[in-house]
């Protein structure tokens, strides 16, 4: 309750950055039981979840928004139902709920972390029990992460790669 609103925040920045930490990626089978206001992590709840984000971002069309995916987990952190169900999610964050011609724009931090895989290789975690990102990680991340956040404000956000490459 004491965080800053989207009503407060918004007359002052022209970007903001939402960032999930890696907690995001461990998504759990489907219960069939969708809720927005429910705080276990699936699919059916994230996708309401991020329809009513959406809704809300879409109320300030002055302010751009950037949206992080979510971060991978370790092959030693995570299990292969609950990494593929964070690729999934990611997949409709990116391909499906982000739409042209708005204020909302994506930046593909999974795509760059796995390599296209299905898990964070531990050449870019903290260990093989740690999903942090280590220094090469952060390394070769922040230019990318830079780079989208140019090109979104510099109105390149609908053309430019969602990776920042």
């Amino acid at each position: 309750m004491e965080e800053p609103t989207l009503e407060m925040l918004t007359p002052s920045y022209d970007l903001i950055v939402w960032k999930h930490c890696y907690p995001v990626s461990e998504i759990s089978a489907d219960t069939g039981n969708p809720a927005i206001d429910s705080g276990a992590q699936t699919l059916e709840n994230y996708y309401l979840q991020y329809a009513a984000l959406k809704t809300k971002m879409r109320q300030f069309p002055n302010t751009r928004f950037l949206v992080w995916t979510g971060a991978a987990l370790t092959v030693d952190t995570t299990n292969p139902d609950d990494a593929q169900r964070a690729r999934t999610f990611f997949e409709w964050v990116k391909n499906t709920w982000d739409e042209p011609g708005d204020n909302i724009f994506i930046w593909d931090f999974y795509e760059i972390e796995t390599e296209g895989g299905l898990y964070l290789p531990l050449k870019y975690a903290e260990g093989s029990d740690n999903p942090h990102p280590n220094a090469t990680l952060a390394n070769m991340a922040a230019p990318l992460f830079s780079q989208r956040m140019v090109d979104v404000i510099q109105g390149r956000g609908d053309t430019a790669s969602v990776t920042g490459r």
